[in-house]
Protein backbone atom coordinates (compact mmCIF):
# COMPACT_ATOMS: atom_id res chain seq x y z
CA UNK A 1 0.00 0.00 0.00
CA UNK A 2 1.38 3.35 -1.11
CA UNK A 3 1.09 5.90 1.95
CA UNK A 4 -0.97 8.37 1.04
CA UNK A 5 -0.52 11.46 3.96
CA UNK A 6 2.47 12.92 5.20
CA UNK A 7 1.48 10.93 8.40
CA UNK A 8 1.26 7.98 7.05
CA UNK A 9 4.87 8.21 4.93
CA UNK A 10 5.95 9.45 8.16
CA UNK A 11 5.05 6.23 9.95
CA UNK A 12 6.49 3.95 6.95
CA UNK A 13 9.62 5.53 7.25
CA UNK A 14 9.99 5.29 11.12
CA UNK A 15 8.52 1.88 11.51
CA UNK A 16 9.73 -0.01 8.56
CA UNK A 17 12.81 1.64 7.10
CA UNK A 18 15.19 1.00 9.71
CA UNK A 19 14.55 -3.03 9.81
CA UNK A 20 14.36 -3.05 5.25
CA UNK A 21 17.84 -1.90 6.03
CA UNK A 22 19.24 -4.00 8.86
CA UNK A 23 17.86 -7.32 7.44
CA UNK A 24 19.63 -6.10 4.02
CA UNK A 25 22.88 -5.56 5.49
CA UNK A 26 22.16 -8.73 7.87
CA UNK A 27 21.56 -10.92 4.42
CA UNK A 28 24.37 -8.97 2.40
CA UNK A 29 27.03 -10.66 5.01
CA UNK A 30 25.45 -13.77 6.92
CA UNK A 31 23.99 -15.08 3.44
CA UNK A 32 19.47 -15.41 3.22
CA UNK A 33 17.67 -17.50 4.70
CA UNK A 34 15.20 -19.85 3.34
CA UNK A 35 12.48 -19.24 6.02
CA UNK A 36 12.83 -15.13 4.98
CA UNK A 37 11.87 -15.91 1.06
CA UNK A 38 8.44 -15.51 1.35
CA UNK A 39 7.40 -11.75 1.16
CA UNK A 40 4.90 -11.87 4.35
CA UNK A 41 7.92 -13.17 6.82
CA UNK A 42 9.98 -11.07 5.46
CA UNK A 43 8.07 -7.93 6.09
CA UNK A 44 7.18 -9.42 9.78
CA UNK A 45 10.54 -9.19 10.37
CA UNK A 46 11.65 -5.87 8.84
CA UNK A 47 8.74 -4.45 11.07
CA UNK A 48 9.45 -6.23 14.18
CA UNK A 49 13.62 -5.22 14.06
CA UNK A 50 12.43 -1.82 12.92
CA UNK A 51 9.89 -1.74 16.07
CA UNK A 52 12.80 -2.46 18.88
CA UNK A 53 15.00 -0.48 17.22
CA UNK A 54 12.33 2.85 17.38
CA UNK A 55 12.17 1.66 20.84
CA UNK A 56 15.99 1.67 21.49
CA UNK A 57 15.92 5.40 19.99
CA UNK A 58 12.63 6.56 22.22
CA UNK A 59 14.65 5.48 25.51
CA UNK A 60 18.06 7.14 24.47
CA UNK A 61 17.07 10.10 22.50
CA UNK A 62 12.95 10.31 22.86
CA UNK A 63 12.35 14.45 24.00
CA UNK A 64 14.70 15.14 20.92
CA UNK A 65 13.13 13.35 18.70
CA UNK A 66 9.69 14.54 19.51
CA UNK A 67 11.22 17.92 19.35
CA UNK A 68 12.65 17.23 15.83
CA UNK A 69 9.73 16.58 13.80
CA UNK A 70 6.95 18.25 16.06
CA UNK A 71 9.17 21.65 15.98
CA UNK A 72 6.44 24.11 17.63
CA UNK A 73 3.50 21.97 17.81
CA UNK A 74 2.02 23.38 14.44
CA UNK A 75 1.72 20.12 12.69
CA UNK A 76 3.00 16.28 12.70
CA UNK A 77 6.10 16.86 10.97
CA UNK A 78 6.48 20.62 11.47
CA UNK A 79 10.22 20.44 12.68
CA UNK A 80 10.94 18.55 9.48
CA UNK A 81 9.94 21.48 7.61
CA UNK A 82 11.52 24.09 9.69
CA UNK A 83 15.38 22.35 10.11
CA UNK A 84 14.72 19.93 6.95
CA UNK A 85 19.39 19.31 7.28
CA UNK A 86 18.73 18.37 10.52
CA UNK A 87 15.46 15.87 10.11
CA UNK A 88 17.76 14.47 7.58
CA UNK A 89 21.02 14.11 9.07
CA UNK A 90 18.94 12.53 11.52
CA UNK A 91 17.26 9.89 9.10
CA UNK A 92 20.40 9.47 7.66
CA UNK A 93 21.69 8.01 11.26
CA UNK A 94 18.48 6.33 12.59
CA UNK A 95 17.25 4.80 9.45
CA UNK A 96 20.76 3.96 7.48
CA UNK A 97 23.70 4.02 9.55
CA UNK A 98 22.50 2.39 13.24
CA UNK A 99 20.65 -0.73 11.53
CA UNK A 100 23.63 -1.45 9.30
CA UNK A 101 26.06 -1.08 12.28
CA UNK A 102 23.56 -3.26 14.09
CA UNK A 103 23.56 -5.70 11.31
CA UNK A 104 27.50 -5.56 10.92
CA UNK A 105 28.43 -5.80 14.41
CA UNK A 106 25.58 -8.97 14.88
CA UNK A 107 27.33 -10.72 12.05
CA UNK A 108 31.19 -9.74 13.45
CA UNK A 109 30.21 -11.33 17.04
CA UNK A 110 28.62 -14.64 14.83
CA UNK A 111 31.77 -15.07 13.12
CA UNK A 112 34.01 -14.79 16.38
CA UNK A 113 31.30 -17.43 18.57
CA UNK A 114 31.18 -19.78 15.22
CA UNK A 115 33.13 -22.84 15.65
CA UNK A 116 33.49 -23.52 11.97
CA UNK A 117 33.49 -20.82 9.31
CA UNK A 118 29.64 -19.59 8.38
CA UNK A 119 29.26 -19.70 4.04
CA UNK A 120 27.24 -17.14 3.14
CA UNK A 121 26.56 -19.10 -0.53
CA UNK A 122 23.59 -20.90 -0.10
CA UNK A 123 23.50 -23.94 -2.10
CA UNK A 124 26.23 -26.26 -3.83
CA UNK A 125 24.91 -25.07 -7.03
CA UNK A 126 25.58 -21.39 -6.28
CA UNK A 127 29.23 -22.72 -4.82
CA UNK A 128 30.17 -24.23 -7.34
CA UNK A 129 29.54 -21.51 -10.44
CA UNK A 130 30.67 -18.45 -7.69
CA UNK A 131 33.63 -16.68 -8.97
CA UNK A 132 33.92 -19.80 -12.01
CA UNK A 133 35.87 -18.74 -14.97
CA UNK A 134 35.24 -20.66 -18.41
CA UNK A 135 35.20 -24.25 -18.45
CA UNK A 136 33.56 -27.05 -20.10
CA UNK A 137 30.91 -28.56 -18.64
CA UNK A 138 29.20 -31.81 -19.60
CA UNK A 139 25.95 -33.44 -17.64
CA UNK A 140 24.14 -36.83 -17.54
CA UNK A 141 20.53 -35.99 -18.05
CA UNK A 142 18.38 -38.73 -16.06
CA UNK A 143 17.63 -40.03 -19.17
CA UNK A 144 21.26 -41.04 -19.59
CA UNK A 145 22.46 -38.83 -22.24
CA UNK A 146 25.58 -37.41 -22.03
CA UNK A 147 25.17 -33.05 -23.06
CA UNK A 148 28.32 -30.80 -22.56
CA UNK A 149 29.34 -27.57 -23.84
CA UNK A 150 31.89 -24.50 -23.03
CA UNK A 151 31.33 -21.97 -20.02
CA UNK A 152 32.26 -18.94 -21.50
CA UNK A 153 31.54 -15.25 -20.74
CA UNK A 154 28.41 -15.32 -23.15
CA UNK A 155 27.10 -18.50 -20.56
CA UNK A 156 24.55 -17.43 -17.78
CA UNK A 157 23.88 -19.75 -14.93
CA UNK A 158 21.12 -19.21 -12.30
CA UNK A 159 21.49 -18.20 -8.58
CA UNK A 160 19.06 -18.87 -5.33
CA UNK A 161 16.79 -18.23 -4.81
CA UNK A 162 15.73 -18.92 -8.55
CA UNK A 163 15.28 -22.75 -9.88
CA UNK A 164 18.94 -24.52 -10.75
CA UNK A 165 19.66 -23.88 -14.48
CA UNK A 166 22.57 -23.34 -17.11
CA UNK A 167 22.92 -21.73 -20.40
CA UNK A 168 26.42 -22.88 -22.26
CA UNK A 169 27.00 -20.67 -25.21
CA UNK A 170 28.60 -23.58 -26.99
CA UNK A 171 27.39 -27.20 -27.57
CA UNK A 172 29.61 -30.00 -28.02
CA UNK A 173 28.87 -33.53 -29.61
CA UNK A 174 29.47 -36.39 -26.64
CA UNK A 175 30.19 -39.79 -26.83
CA UNK A 176 28.03 -42.61 -25.14
CA UNK A 177 30.85 -42.32 -22.21
CA UNK A 178 30.72 -38.50 -21.41
CA UNK A 179 33.55 -37.87 -23.65
CA UNK A 180 33.76 -34.55 -26.02
CA UNK A 181 33.85 -35.57 -29.85
CA UNK A 182 33.77 -32.12 -30.87
CA UNK A 183 32.15 -28.68 -31.47
CA UNK A 184 28.47 -29.07 -32.82
CA UNK A 185 28.91 -27.12 -36.14
CA UNK A 186 26.73 -23.76 -35.96
CA UNK A 187 26.03 -24.16 -32.37
CA UNK A 188 24.10 -20.98 -30.69
CA UNK A 189 24.47 -22.47 -26.89
CA UNK A 190 22.36 -25.03 -24.94
CA UNK A 191 20.12 -24.82 -21.95
CA UNK A 192 20.00 -27.68 -19.47
CA UNK A 193 17.45 -27.42 -16.35
CA UNK A 194 19.31 -28.78 -13.24
CA UNK A 195 16.08 -30.82 -12.89
CA UNK A 196 16.75 -32.82 -15.40
CA UNK A 197 20.00 -33.63 -14.36
CA UNK A 198 21.47 -36.74 -12.76
CA UNK A 199 25.71 -35.76 -12.68
CA UNK A 200 27.12 -32.51 -13.34
CA UNK A 201 30.86 -32.17 -13.54
CA UNK A 202 33.06 -29.40 -14.51
CA UNK A 203 36.19 -29.90 -16.57
CA UNK A 204 39.34 -27.21 -16.51
CA UNK A 205 40.11 -26.31 -20.61
CA UNK A 206 43.51 -28.28 -21.23
CA UNK A 207 45.62 -25.50 -22.28
CA UNK A 208 44.72 -21.16 -22.21
CA UNK A 209 45.24 -21.26 -25.96
CA UNK A 210 42.42 -24.06 -25.82
CA UNK A 211 40.33 -22.08 -23.63
CA UNK A 212 40.93 -19.12 -26.30
CA UNK A 213 39.60 -21.00 -29.40
CA UNK A 214 36.62 -22.53 -27.44
CA UNK A 215 35.56 -19.01 -26.07
CA UNK A 216 35.64 -17.21 -29.47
Amino acid sequence: MVPGTVEQLTILLILVLPGVFYQAVRERLRGALASEQEPQNRLVRAVAAGALLDTLYAVVAGPWLVRLLAGGGEGPVAGVLRQPRQAGLAALLLIVAVPSALAWAEAAWGRRRARARYEPTPTAWDALFRDRGSCFVRVRLKSGLWVGGWLGSRSAVSAYPQPGDLYLQAQYRMGPDGAFLGRVPGTAGVYIRAEDMDVLEVLLPPSAGAAGESDG
